[in-house]
């Protein structure tokens, strides 16, 4: 590696994480990131029995400011200990460090954050889903009255079985119902189900994609090519016309 690259390389790692001062007290800037975009920021304050090492309560304001402050205790609690470190009900922490151990102490400290704010994303995004499920259930038993309806039921498609929210069965063929979160990652697993089950012929199912926020999905055009979309807020009258 030539000088100009080792420069560069160092320009680098200096922007990962580098050092600052925050009202007096050193602190560290990580390349961690929260589901927010905030860096994860460590904070670093010597003691007579070594160092304090913690995010001073970083993970706990942005899982509030998501409106996870009543599922992040519990949540924070695991990861403190999955990386063997201390949860205080208000920060993620670790002390009486010797400064020999704070590199690995910084690790396991900013990672345990991190860990704790994804799993309360996590868990909102699923409790959210679950909701929206039970509305989506509501309607289609509003739609099909008459018609039994399965949950979480599992199809077979030309290659796999897939789990689909709801399938109606009505009296020529299945409908098929699945809802879209607006997510790079829901959206593709949709249009795999949908497209291996259309492959057994586009005639044999009626597939309905149910996007939770159509004006945000990704790739609602590509969606739509393998299935119909009924945004989830649209009237009863229209899931009923879709079969």
């Amino acid at each position: 590696m030539d000088h100009t690259a080792n420069s560069v390389a160092k320009e680098v790692a200096q922007a990962l994480s580098y050092a600052r001062d925050t009202n007096g007290v050193p602190t560290v800037v990580t390349p961690l990131l929260y589901p927010g975009g905030g860096r994860v920021v460590l904070r670093m304050e010597q003691t007579p029995d070594g160092y304090i090492v913690s995010d001073f309560g970083s993970g706990r304001r942005e899982a509030e400011l998501m409106g996870g402050g009543h599922v992040y205790n519990q949540i924070a609690r695991r990861a403190a200990e999955r990386f063997a470190v201390r949860y205080d009900s208000h920060m993620i922490f670790d002390l009486e460090v010797p400064r020999e151990a704070l590199v690995a102490a910084a690790i396991a400290v900013g990672n345990a954050s991190k860990f704790a704010v994804d799993a309360t994303a996590e868990a909102l995004s699923e409790k959210r889903a679950n909701d929206q499920r039970l509305i989506l259930w509501d309607i289609l038993k509003g739609a099909f009255p008459n018609k039994p309806i399965q949950r979480g039921e599992k199809f077979t498609g030309h290659t796999d079985a897939w789990e689909f929210d709801a399938v109606v069965r009505l009296n020529d063929r299945p409908a098929l119902f699945e809802l879209v979160t607006p997510y790079p990652a829901a959206v593709n697993s949709a249009i795999a189900k949908f497209l291996d089950v259309r492959d057994l012929g586009s005639e044999k199912t009626i597939r309905v994609a149910v996007p939770t926020a159509p004006e945000k999905t990704p790739h609602l055009s590509l969606l739509g090519r393998t299935a119909r979309i009924i945004s989830l807020d649209s009237p009863q009258e229209v899931f009923k016309l879709a079969a």
